[in-house]
């Protein structure tokens, strides 16, 4: 997972070291609007895993079947039909955001060229958790690597050999993610995998299976997503271009965590899906409690990287003067201290969603992207921009202490 998203980031880095602060700050707006379209194949994605390896661990293997066949149709066709809309309605958001001509020009180029492809390039993160639950890992992972060295190599020929502007750095990671997704489906469609392509057969009550199943990892990017676009509104508002562009580096750091916590969790729970459909729910929690260590000492490494680096992180992305960088400094110091303790609703949120405790998970996911950080900016925002910067790691303290509660009142009885 960390391989499959760091592209996102390093794109970013090319994207401001070649282009600018103002295409930086475009391409930043953009990504939230442009990853709810991809979350609503993730959902998919995550959703019919947990069903299909639940169907799997009961040997129930031709609705297995069904059920991935039905996933794939599903996330192409959705994802499609959220990035026609999104595209539609972007100059309307950008400038409701409080952006100015030049950078809602950079943010259209940037999500359009993505919108053409997404039909395709939503799948690649369907077929990674189908290679997963097919005993496919490593073939995974290389594909995964594979993934970013394409996407880097085309935008570094478009942005420093050609000297193209952001649209062409959307059609790098496009042309990328496009050739990963072809060759990541060839198993599947010759029918080498232990699933396979099936006439479509889906009933009402296996879609809301999935969509049940995934809905709190959607609930989670897609809240994020929010999140994210009203906290660039009020950055705009409090600090400019540069406050915009200091969010956007801590957040493309956050797109390399976030997808190692989520990846850790995600790889296992077919096996703890499998587990707790079989009957082996001991098992299942020991699977449980090394995810959680992982992501513990994941999270506490990220900190003390951010907590004493911030600079050079910073400078990485984005060349900046003395009082840009002090500022840089100032708030990646503070909103790194959110990971001290996310990996504990993280853990929570996952295992939850793993046994097929929706409400639980579901809640967490609302609880840590959407009604705590829009809490804490409604709290905070008087403070000015030092009160931004404290929004995520306050949200992160509260979202973690709710998720204690959940299980302590809610999982451990069940678990045991």
């Amino acid at each position: 997972m960390i391989a499959s998203n760091i592209y996102f980031s390093l794109e970013m880095l090319l994207v401001g070291r070649f282009l600018g602060q103002t295409a930086f700050a475009g391409g930043n707006l953009a990504m939230p609007l442009l990853l709810i379209a991809y979350a609503v194949a993730d959902m998919i994605a995550v959703g019919s895993s947990i069903s299909i390896a639940l169907r799997l661990g009961e040997g129930r293997t031709e609705e297995a079947d069904r059920i991935f066949t039905a996933a794939v149709i599903s996330a192409s066709v959705l994802s499609t039909l959220t990035a026609v809309v999104i595209t539609a309605l972007g100059p309307f958001l950008f400038s409701m955001m409080g952006a100015d001509a030049p950078l809602i020009k950079e943010a259209m180029a940037y999500l359009g060229v993505y919108t053409i492809f997404i039909p395709l390039t939503c799948l690649v993160f369907v077929f990674d958790n189908y290679l997963r639950i097919c005993g496919k890992v490593r073939f995974s992972m290389v594909m995964n690597l594979v993934l970013a060295v394409l996407c880097l190599g085309f935008e570094f020929i478009f942005l420093f050999v050609f000297k193209k502007g952001i649209g062409y750095a959307a059609l790098g990671t496009s042309l990328g993610m496009s050739i990963t997704c072809i060759i990541c489906m060839l198993p599947f469609i010759r029918g080498k995998m232990s699933l396979r392509f099936t006439r479509l057969k889906a009933s009402k009550e296996t879609l809301k299976e999935i969509f049940r199943q995934g809905l709190p990892s959607f609930l989670n990017n897609t809240s994020g997503r929010i999140t994210s676009i009203v906290m660039n509104s009020l950055l705009l508002h409090l600090g400019g271009d540069i406050a915009v562009s200091i969010y956007g580096v801590f957040m493309n750091i956050d797109g390399i965590i976030v997808p190692g916590m989520y990846g850790v969790f995600d790889s296992l729970q077919p096996a703890i899906g499998y587990n707790w459909g079989a009957g082996k729910r001991e098992r299942a929690g020991k699977i449980a409690c090394c995810c959680v260590t992982a992501l513990a000492i994941m999270c506490l490494f990220f900190t003390l990287i951010l907590e004493f680096f911030p600079g050079r992180i910073f400078s990485l992305f984005l060349e900046s003067n003395g009082s840009e960088l002090s500022l840089a400094i100032h708030a990646i110091t503070i909103m790194g201290l959110t990971y001290t303790v996310r990996w504990i609703s993280y853990s929570c949120q996952s295992y939850s969603s793993a046994i097929g405790k929706n409400r639980e998970a579901t809640l967490l996911s609302i609880c840590n992207a959407l009604i705590f950080p829009l809490l804490m900016m409604l709290v905070l925002y008087g403070a000015g921009l030092d009160g931004l910067w404290a929004v995520t790691p306050a949200a992160a303290f509260l979202t973690s202490l709710t998720a204690v509660i959940i299980y302590f009142l809610k999982i451990r009885k069940t678990a045991s």
